[in-house]
């Protein structure tokens, strides 16, 4: 889910996977190259409308071992079998077209798509969200 800077949600998406991850560092790659180009073509989007560069594009990640992978590039043992296709959040974040940051589960906004929250939470994150 990408956020406008006040707050409100620009775009977001939920389907079931075609594929199967074999860990969570997995998925979550996936996810965030899956995020990564959708804030590549909202950036190019912005630049052909208002013809400028644009900030980097925040993108947040609740798992620290990916956002390790993505921002420092080192593929260890256990990373390895992660599908070259999905490294293109890495590419993007080393050109600073992106910028990911990590974002603590307590506070990870999507989680309301993804899992059964307090009503305290929901009324959060629906809030971050801008959608009351």
């Amino acid at each position: 889910m990408l956020l406008a800077s006040n707050g409100g949600a620009v775009s977001w998406q939920s389907w079931k996977e075609s594929l199967i991850a074999m860990s969570t560092l997995e998925a979550e790659c996936i996810a965030c190259s899956e995020a990564s180009r959708e804030a590549k073509w909202l950036l190019q989007l912005q630049i052909d409308i208002h013809g400028k560069d644009l900030p980097l594009l925040p993108i947040n990640c609740n798992n620290q071992g990916a956002l390790t992978l993505i921002t420092t590039g080192i593929i260890r043992a256990r990373t390895k079998h992660i599908d070259v296709c999905y490294h293109n959040s890495r590419d993007l974040h080393k050109r600073q077209i992106v910028n990911y940051s990590y974002v603590h589960t307590d506070e990870n906004v999507a989680d309301i798509f993804t899992k059964a929250l307090t009503k305290d939470k929901h009324t959060m994150f629906t809030k971050a969200m801008g959608l009351w």
